[in-house]
């Protein structure tokens, strides 16, 4: 059920792998009476069309040892709402992985068995998923309350409430617009259209986008915008019906005159009706102040009457009843002729059975251009080492993920720092490499008994954890190996083979965006989001 959770709250295998990533090193003990918030949005609800919503459990641990549940028992009562919406547990969760839900009158009861893992301090879990649909008839504004309990082992039952409400629906579009190719250094303007196609005004609307990062905001940004991970803009506006409108200030960008030739800024969002966006953005002060960030300083953008453009519009709500038709995508990518080389940089161990030798690997950008590895959406920054057979990483740097376990280790599931992984996946938190500069991860590998002297690798560029098509001239390098010398080594140190070797670039826990607000969790260490 957990697994299933996670793929409908993220969709994305990077960002599911990014959402395990914060895995609790050792035994976990039993949980020491964690203390429990139950969290369940307020939702409203029009026509035959369902919103699916997710409870999430917060969980503080005590102290500063793992701890562990060995089941959940999550229960909702329908009573107060059944006259006006249909509730149901989300498909795809019942008998799940041995879970399982079941219905008794208007309670709906479901299962979750551990163990579930905990780390000291905030934990994130999505327990189960409801969709909710408004029954024929239901008067408008007509609302009720869903009732949660929660109980983990034997720990007391903890409650909670959310509203469900019937609305008015309404019909907001967007634009999904072509990429546009733009020099460095240039300023450039976002299409950002909103159109009323439904048959009621629209009163207030809300542009929400992922994926500019607030570096490129030309000045100050507006005041009635927040410049985050998400990019949030409200306005007050009424929106007549059949008329499309735009910024009447656009929203400016500044692309860095270094960037290399490729480089590819986007932005994908949408337009939302003041209550779908509330729903939307419903855990964000629970979960970190950079997920909005701070307001604009600048004069508050407005919105006009946009003359006709071509563009195909797609569209949204009061509660919007067409959710396919509202995706805003602005893209521009940087033209020129300084197209890049990422390069991969292997290693070569030497040393006897027993010895511990520290090595670095990773990648050198041979240039031209400068890689902007948050501004823009395809530059790689991640290297997937492949650890010799003969060898045993007994560290691993801050910065790089398990994926691949030896026989002899058995964690729960992927995660930082945990030796005895045949596979990791390392990232760069830089905020750019210039040309000539590498990015490397400290590794320290132990010689086994008997080792083999087959070499391992550093790949980077691969398909597997890339969103895009990777920014990059030369494949043909894009592998490197880490080579065993198992004669007469001392274990003092080794060699570090590879171009630029001898520049040692900072490394830190960069993820993709994908499922945004958990993933900036995950990478800032403060929430565990437990799989």
């Amino acid at each position: 059920m957990r697994r299933a959770l996670h793929r409908l709250l993220t969709g994305s295998a990077v960002a599911l792998l990014a959402a395990a990533v914060v895995a609790a090193p050792g035994t976990p003990a039993s949980a020491a009476d964690p203390a429990v918030r139950l969290h369940f949005p307020d939702i409203s609800v029009v026509g035959k069309d369902s919103k699916t919503s997710a409870l999430f459990a917060w969980v503080d641990v005590p102290g500063t040892a793992p701890a562990a549940v060995g089941k959940a028992t999550v229960s909702v009562d329908t009573a107060d709402v059944d006259d006006i919406v249909t509730v149901e547990a989300f498909s795809e969760f019942e008998e799940f992985d041995g879970d399982s839900c079941g219905r008794a009158g208007t309670v709906i009861t479901c299962e979750i068995r551990g163990p579930i893992e905990l780390e000291a301090g905030t934990n994130l879990l999505a327990l189960l998923a409801l969709s909710v649909t408004a029954k024929p008839g239901a008067a408008q504004d007509a609302e009720g309350k869903l009732a949660f309990t929660a109980r983990f082992d034997g720990g007391p039952a903890v409650t909670s409430q959310s509203t469900v409400n019937i609305g008015e629906g309404v019909d907001l579009a967007g634009v999904v617009a072509k990429p546009v190719t733009v020099a460095p250094g240039a300023r450039v303007v976002a299409d950002l259209r909103v159109a009323n196609v439904g048959t009621r005004p629209v009163k207030g609307v809300v542009l929400v986008m992922v994926g500019w990062d607030p570096s490129l905001t030309e000045g100050g940004g507006f005041s009635n915008c927040t410049y985050g991970l998400l990019t949030v803009c409200t306005f007050d506006d009424e929106l007549a019906t059949g008329t499309s409108y735009e910024l009447s200030t656009p929203m400016g960008l500044e692309i860095p005159a270094d960037a290399a030739a490729g480089s590819r800024a986007s932005a994908v969002g949408g337009w939302y009706t003041p209550s779908d966006f509330k729903e939307l953005i419903d855990l964000a002060d629970e979960l970190d102040d950079e997920v909005l960030g701070p307001k604009g300083t600048g004069a508050p953008a407005e919105l006009r009457v946009a003359p006709a453009k071509k563009g195909k519009l797609a569209t949204r709500n009061q509660v919007d009843t067409d959710l396919d038709n509202n995706l805003v995508l602005s893209e521009f990518v940087v033209g020129g002729d300084r197209h890049p080389d990422l390069a991969a940089i292997g290693a070569t161990v030497a040393g006897t059975a027993g010895d511990k030798v520290r090595t670095k690997v990773g990648f050198v950008n041979n240039g031209p251009g400068t890689l902007y590895h948050r501004i823009f959406d395809n530059v790689e920054s991640t290297a997937h080492i492949l650890v010799p057979a003969g060898l045993r990483a007994t560290e691993a740097d801050d910065d790089c993920l398990a994926l691949v376990f030896d026989e002899d280790v058995e964690p729960e599931g992927p995660g930082k720092n945990f030796a005895g992984a045949s596979e990791y996946l390392c990232f760069t938190d830089r905020d750019k490499t210039e040309p000539k500069a590498s990015t490397l991860f400290d590794f320290t590998f132990e010689v086994r008994e008997n080792a083999s002297a087959e070499a391992g690798q550093v790949r980077i560029n691969e398909d597997l954890f890339s969103l895009t098509e990777p920014l990059d001239r030369d494949a043909r390098n894009d592998a490197a190996k880490i080579t065993v010398q198992l004669s007469g080594g001392s274990g003092a140190g080794l060699p570090v083979t590879g171009a630029n070797a001898g520049l040692v670039g900072a490394a830190g826990g960069a993820l993709l965006l994908a499922g945004a607000l958990g993933l900036l969790l995950v990478r800032r260490r403060r929430v565990r989001f437990t799989a």
